[in-house]
């Protein structure tokens, strides 16, 4: 290991650990697919002690997404589909979609392709309560949470058809960017495009190849033990306090759930993250199991901005600074507008419950931060990591 990069990492930690902004943390940092640093910090478990592991599991939320699009780019590259399909073909209900047009519903002026769904162009946001549109999506999502438990729960085909049928685009498809539920109707196209269920899908096609024997939409009681306990910042009295599941329509994860979320539903661990990362990072290439999930010019495509100037207007997050959007990741274009020693190129993205990674493709380097936070991965512990490690690789 590098001893400097130790010493930068573990004070790093200690110093978010002792500030109280986290309970515990895995990370993991590598370099042209060789491990520089592999470790775990703190505790997984506040109330009862649980010491965190390295191969802790971690609800990771909308890293997911990430899994979709290379899903979504080796169907592609089989010839399988088009990113310029219109999403009705496997999804009927998207056809002649109505857009909320400050609280007027009128017609879509175009069809919405794959391709807006991999770039969040599509129009269909997340719950929120600022348009008609959002607040259509809250009420399904309730629907969602309150049939988890019942015998019929939701599952990913009537999420999508659903999510067709029933709410509104925020705005005309392609004209702008806005985060929403886009990868999980995506997760619903690619069961119909490789006529499987998603985790089946994921796991033939990237998982196994990879030999990542944690990753999954649940978790067996085997290894339920290793699940870290979920937190999130409690404003009126400070201090972590434990965030209960179920949120955007996940369960507990102890069965296997009727909606795989393709935006947020995956449990991962460091170790099995690693791999996926560094298969991003050889270009598509696994160089630990000889795997090539996709070619060269399918991971350019993948990993090259997609958005246009009007587009990049809706991508007004602050921790977003310099950066732009395409294919459900996130590409560095100006370090000095986000104040970064990280390279233009560096793709990657993060998750609602704080896990955090990025790749750098010109020098091969990968960061993997996972905690169990919510909100924690626009943390000052996010930006310091990236900072020390970048500066001791260069």
């Amino acid at each position: 290991m590098n001893t400097e990069l130790c010493r930068r990492v573990q004070s790093i930690l200690e110093r978010g650990i002792q500030e109280q902004k986290i309970p515990g943390a895995c990370v993991g940092i590598y370099q042209n697919q060789k491990e520089l640093y592999f470790d775990a910090y703190g505790v997984a478990d506040k109330e009862t002690g649980r010491v965190m592991q390295t191969d802790a599991l971690f609800r990771i939320f909308s890293m997911t997404k990430p899994v979709t699009a290379v899903a979504a780019m080796m169907l592609w590259e089989q010839g399988i589909m088009e990113l310029s399909d219109p999403v009705w073909w496997y999804i009927p209900t998207f056809r002649n979609k109505l857009v909320d047009q400050d609280g007027e519903l009128v017609p879509a002026n175009r069809d919405i392709t794959i391709q807006d769904l991999l770039n969040m162009t599509s129009g269909i946001p997340y719950p929120d309560r600022w348009s008609l549109s959002q607040k259509k999506m809250g009420e399904f999502y309730d629907e969602i949470n309150q049939r988890l438990s019942t015998e019929h729960p939701v599952d990913t085909q009537e999420f999508a058809m659903r999510v067709g049928k029933d709410v509104p685009l925020l705005f005309q498809p392609g004209t702008k960017w806005a985060y929403g539920a886009s990868a999980d109707v995506l997760g619903a196209v690619l069961e119909r495009v490789a006529d499987k269920p998603l985790d089946e899908l994921y796991r033939d096609m990237i998982f196994r190849p990879l030999g990542m024997t944690d990753t999954d939409f649940y978790i067996p009681s085997e290894k339920r033990s290793r699940l870290a306990q979920l937190y999130a910042w409690d404003n009126e009295d400070g201090g972590l306090k434990v965030e209960p599941d179920p949120h955007l329509g996940m369960t507990d994860y102890r069965k296997k759930p009727a909606f795989f979320s393709g935006g947020a539903g995956l449990i991962s661990s460091l170790r099995d993250y690693a791999q996926f990362a560094n298969m991003l990072a050889g270009k598509g290439f696994h160089a630990a199991s000889g795997t090539r999930l996709i070619g060269e010019n399918t991971w350019r495509y993948m990993t090259t901005p997609q958005l246009n100037s009007p587009q990049k207007v809706g991508l007004d997050w602050p921790q977003l600074a310099g950066y732009t959007y395409g294919n459900l990741f996130r590409v560095l274009e100006d370090p000095f507008a986000c104040m970064t020693n990280v390279p233009a190129g560096e793709f990657g993205w993060d998750g609602w419950t704080g896990p955090y990674f990025c790749v750098s493709p010109g020098d091969q380097t990968v960061l993997i931060y996972l905690i169990q936070v919510c909100g924690g991965s626009t943390s000052d512990i996010v930006r310091r990591l990236r900072t020390a490690a970048f500066g001791c690789l260069s």
